[in-house]
């Protein structure tokens, strides 16, 4: 999967997550937070959607230079405070962002 990432813009990158092709509801799961790691920066999500598995990003956060990069979703929890990869290279969800602007 790519998200694009238009440096300075608010626009709102989506990506929903399922388990055993069933949405995966952070909440139950007890997830408290949601961040984009890339290239050593991160971004905060947001948990919305009907079911809370959709993860919204505003992505034009990241400052990065222009071009492609391995991202990475990371969910945190109280079990796993220092977070759990979700997606990212290597993951059942395989994360690119393009920065562009």
């Amino acid at each position: 999967m790519e998200l694009s990432a238009y440096r300075g813009k608010d626009n709102i990158e989506k990506v929903a997550f399922s388990q055993d092709a069933a949405p995966l509801n952070f909440d139950m799961a007890g997830v408290t937070a949601i961040k984009l790691l890339v290239n050593g920066e991160q971004v905060p999500g947001d948990i919305t959607g009907d079911d809370r598995n959709v993860v919204a990003i505003k992505t034009g956060q990241l400052t990065l230079r222009p071009g492609s990069y391995d991202g990475f979703i990371i969910a945190i929890s109280q079990e796993e405070p220092s977070g759990v990869v979700i997606a990212g290279p290597g993951q059942t969800v395989e994360l690119t962002v393009r920065v562009l602007l």
